[in-house]
Parts: structure tokens; C-alpha cells; sequence
């Protein structure tokens, strides 16, 4: 196969992945094998493929849709995340140089570099993949992160069957984020935040124009949409501070980490109904407040004063956690109300562990009920637990503490 490609296909092979050379680079490879052959053959055609030009014996671990993650530890070990569960494959390379070429292959690929000199790199591979890797001096052996880019879409149905939510709380999910309420999703590292996120958006009216700011492209939503992407030319903090100047109905950031946070609840306070994020928290109250704070530690503003902005900006909080079986499901879901300057919560649903089920707790309050029934005009919220107050706010759990 190299004697053929290099004989019919030689300038092909020695273009740089610009304007989808490789993917004409594949299916070079694919005629030429189904040439040789004299039939096709698509599994010995991705295996070719996988040793000239691709990942090695990592391939087939691309492909499989229910691998979420890849990761290696030096050429002996090669983990997958498969169901939200840690699987060790088969996978063996013969040494640490072999793995290597992989990683060189990668990041070359992503136009970055990696060497002694520069022993950590973040990247992001050309089907949207993210590449964390570490080498020597800092770790002894080639250790790769890769998040593979996920395609798949989960409908409402397959999330209910699965347990993630309840086909109650589908309900509420899409009459909050079609009224317009400001959400925060959140939970650690891997939960399926932004999984959830990209959810969330499919609900949002098709004729609202959105603008989607991101690291790397992770959303991909459809419709009236702008997708924003950090680089080294514009930064999110930038990119956030311009999405206010391009006329959108909501802005969706992918995750907020500093001083984009800021912009972001500033933007939901003041017209931007219906914006949407993602972070890191261990909870869906306090951690998550305290972790709001710190991101805009930079704003000039004291914590009190953070605080008010964060209450008067965000609705719901919504906390996702994946247990040590591989159960991954949203375990609570909070409103967010103003406790005299202070925030309160109120619990909208509940994850019961002990019974497997999802429960709605309390009333969303008056004043975001009727925020809600206002945006919707003459269609009324269903009639669900959370949408069935007209009562003054109470129940709010705790005050948090500066």
C-alpha cells in the first residue's frame, strides 16, 4: 500500500491537512485497498488507514461510539471511558517511542508542538477531539488525555430511559428554557456538563439568534447560530465582551472559568434572557456561588456586592453528578432567589438515590412564575409541581455566608 501510494497519490500525501487533504488522503487509501483487493472491504480499510496515516490500534477506540475517553499511561496501559465506566483495553504498544510517534502524528495534526522543551500541550484534534498529553521531564512516561468530540445527540426520551431525568422534569426543562430562565449547569470534571448543555439548547426557539462562545467547538447547535472559539489572537473574556455587540437573543458560554463570568451575568441581567453556561462545582448552591465569585475576583466589585449581581442574574442552577456504578443523572435542581442581598435556594427536584427516582420538591416563586407565563404570552405552563405556586417565596434553604 505504501509502494502504490507513494507511486500514484505522492503530492496528495505530502500536502498539510488544509481545505480536507485528509480526508482525501482516506479515501486515496480506501480506492487504493479496494484496487488491491478487488472488492471493499471498510474494516481493512480503516485498519490501513489507522497504520499509515491515523492513530495506530487507537483507531477502532475513535470510532466506537461509546467510548467517551481515551486515556494512556505510557505504551503498557491504555484506558477508555466506556458508559461512564473505566475500561482498561487490550491496547499495548512496544515501547514509549512508539507511542510517541502517535502523539507527534496528533499534534502535528492540530498544528501544535511537543518536546522536551515543551513537555505539556492542550490541542484539539481535526474531528474536534481534545488532547491533553504530558511527557518527559514531568512524567516518566507518555501520558494522553483525549476527550473524544461527541456527535451523538440524546433526545428527551433517551435521557428519561436512562434515568438522567425524569419525563416530569423533561417537561419543566423545556418550558424554563423556552420562558427564558438564566441557567447554570454544573458538576465535576467528566459529568456531562456540556453533554446536558447542548440539550438544554435544542429547546430554544428556532428563530432566536444565539451566539456560542467555547474553547474548542463542543455545542454545534442548529439554527439562527454564531459559534464563537477562542484563540491566540482573541481570548474568551474578548470574545464574550463582542458577542454583546452582535445582537443576540441569548449568549450560551461553554463553561465560565474568569472574567468572562462577569460579562456573562451581566448580559442575563440586562436583556439576555434565556443565557446559558457550565462550571465546576461540587453543588449547585454555595460551591457554586463561591465559584462564581472567585472567577469574577477581578472585576474591581467586593464579594457582597458579586453576590447581589449573581442573584439578580441566574435563575436555576442545575447539578449533575456521576456515581462510582456509572450512573450519571441530574441530582438537583435549584432556584436561585434573593435572600435580602444574600442568595437563598430553593429546591425545584431532587435526586432520592435510595429509591432510583427523581422528585419534584417546591414551587418555583411568584415573581419567576410570572416572568415565565409572560414570556409565553397565552400559552400556559403545564400543570406540574413547579409551575403550580402562585404563592409568596418560602423554603429557602440557607443564606450563603461571605
Amino acid at each position: 500500500m505504501q509502494e502504490r501510494l507513494i507511486q500514484n497519490h505522492r503530492s496528495l500525501f505530502l500536502e498539510q491537512d488544509n481545505g480536507g487533504a485528509l480526508d482525501r488522503q482516506e479515501e486515496a487509501i480506501r480506492r487504493e485497498v479496494r484496487s488491491l483487493l478487488d472488492r471493499e472491504d471498510p474494516e481493512t480499510e480503516d485498519y490501513v488507514i489507522d497504520q499509515l496515516i491515523g492513530y495506530k490500534d487507537l483507531g477502532p477506540l475513535f470510532r466506537d461510539p461509546e467510548v467517551s475517553d481515551i486515556l494512556i499511561n505510557g505504551p503498557g496501559q491504555v484506558y477508555v471511558e466506556k458508559n461512564n465506566r473505566p475500561v482498561l483495553t487490550g491496547v499495548k504498544f512496544g515501547d514509549s517511542e512508539e507511542v510517541m510517534r502517535i502523539l507527534h502524528l496528533a499534534v502535528l495534526k492540530a498544528g501544535r508542538k511537543i518536546d522536551f522543551s515543551r513537555p505539556i500541550v492542550n490541542a484539539q484534534l481535526p474531528d474536534g477531539s481534545r488532547l491533553n498529553a504530558v511527557i518527559v521531564p514531568n512524567c516518566p512516561f507518555p501520558a494522553i488525555s483525549i476527550r473524544k468530540f461527541v456527535k451523538r445527540r440524546f433526545t428527551g426520551e433517551e435521557l428519561v430511559s436512562r434515568g438522567f431525568i425524569s419525563r416530569e422534569m423533561l417537561v419543566f426543562f423545556e418550558y424554563a428554557v423556552r420562558a427564558g430562565c438564566n441557567i447554570i449547569v454544573c458538576g465535576a470534571t467528566g459529568s456531562g456538563k456540556t453533554t446536558f448543555l447542548r440539550f438544554l439548547c435544542s429547546f430554544i426557539p428556532g428563530d432566536e439568534r444565539i451566539v456560542t462562545i467555547e474553547d474548542t467547538y463542543e455545542l454545534n447547535l442548529e439554527g439562527h447560530v454564531v459559534p464563537l472559539q477562542k484563540s491566540n489572537k482573541a481570548d474568551i473574556r474578548e470574545l464574550m465582551e463582542n458577542a454583546l455587540r452582535m445582537y443576540p437573543r441569548r449568549i450560551i458560554l461553554g463553561e465560565f472559568r474568569g472574567e468572562e463570568t462577569f460579562e456573562l451575568l451581566q448580559a442575563m441581567g440586562t436583556g439576555h434572557m434565556g443565557s446559558m453556561t457550565t462550571g465546576h462545582a461540587n453543588n449547585g448552591r454555595h460551591d457554586l456561588v463561591q465559584r462564581l465569585i472567585r472567577a469574577m475576583s477581578r472585576s474591581g466589585l467586593t464579594d457582597d456586592e458579586l453576590t447581589r449581581h449573581i442573584v439578580s442574574a441566574v435563575d436555576l442552577t442545575v447539578f449533575i453528578k456521576k456515581f462510582r456504578d456509572g450512573k450519571w443523572c441530574v441530582t438537583e435542581v435549584n432556584e436561585l432567589t434573593d435572600n435580602r442581598g444574600r442568595p437563598g435556594f430553593r429546591e425545584i427536584y431532587r435526586y432520592d438515590r435510595s429509591a432510583g427516582r427523581h422528585e419534584a420538591v417546591e414551587s418555583l416563586s411568584t415573581a419567576l412564575l410570572e416572568r415565565l407565563q409572560d414570556e409565553l404570552g397565552n400559552e400556559r405552563l403545564p400543570n406540574i409541581k413547579p409551575f403550580s405556586g402562585l404563592h409568596k417565596p418560602k423554603g429557602v434553604v440557607a443564606a450563603c455566608s461571605n
